[in-house]
């Protein structure tokens, strides 16, 4: 039974008691990179290998990190603790809310949680589609209605490029997490490149940015100007439904490229 919707998406209790484990572990990681010399030589270095879960929460994508548990933290001076928990703000963004420790996310309820998880994510509108929309998508997109509006239960690693994948029906690209090099590859056989927008308005157009010549994200048109979208392979990353502008406009970065390939009718 579904206990409330996070960015337009029901959540089950099981999902929000793993997500809990995700959000707040007993043990924390901080980058250590980003304090002043003068208070990390405070701070002791305490190894620990992540969950790919933790590795998300944390944003723990590059430097040095240290891990407490909750009495550990307490005990550092004051002047660390500020400081530990500055560099966490600044390597945590966009995201607004810093993580809590489960003591204090027991007394605070799951509300932090949620907000943590929707703070900057457009809410999934996979609820407007209508009908014959999916009708129409589903020769090119078989599996795209059934994931769209879905968190992976599993927790972190399934990606933008296995989203377009799974929604096209190809086995085993669901719960994985998708390279470019695989991804190319299924575009160099399954797709053809169209130009202009001409065809975002119809189901099975691939939009696909380069960030710098490198793939860095795509997504897939359902028809009438929705889309299929993962944003990240990060455990609170759902597969959304959004319109085509939204889409376009969420990875307007320099440096990006944005291409469109349309999938090939089925033989």
């Amino acid at each position: 039974m579904s206990t409330r919707e996070v960015v337009g998406i029901a959540v089950d209790k099981g999902l929000v008691r793993r997500w809990r484990d995700w959000f707040a572990p007993a043990r924390q990681a901080f980058p250590i990179g980003l304090v002043p010399d003068a208070a990390a030589a405070a701070i002791p270095i305490r190894t620990m290998k992540p969950t790919a879960e933790w590795v998300d929460t944390f944003f723990m994508y590059g430097g040095s990190w240290t891990w407490f548990d909750e009495s550990e933290f307490a005990a550092l001076p004051a002047r660390s603790r500020r400081a530990l928990l500055a560099a966490r703000r600044r390597t945590m963004r966009p995201k607004t809310a810093p993580v809590l420790w489960p003591s204090e996310l027991a007394r605070a309820g799951d509300e932090p949680m949620f907000s943590w998880i929707e703070s900057g994510i457009k809410p999934s509108r996979h609820g407007e589609v209508p009908r014959d929309v999916w009708r129409t998508a589903r020769r090119l997109l078989p599996e795209a209605e059934r994931l769209a509006g879905t968190f992976e239960p599993a927790g972190s690693g399934p990606n933008c490029f296995g989203n377009v994948l799974a929604a096209a029906g190809v086995p085993d690209s669901e719960t994985v997490s998708v390279g470019p090099g695989q991804f190319q590859t299924w575009l160099d056989e399954a797709t053809e490149p169209v130009r202009g927008t001409g065809h975002d308005q119809e189901p099975g157009t691939v939009l696909v940015w380069t960030e710098r010549g490198k793939l860095g994200h795509a997504v897939v048109t359902l028809g009438d100007g929705w889309v299929h979208n993962k944003p990240s392979q990060s455990w609170s990353s759902p597969r959304l439904v959004w319109t085509v502008t939204a889409a376009v406009h969420s990875w307007r970065f320099p440096g990006t490229k944005l291409h469109r390939y349309k999938i090939k009718s089925a033989t």
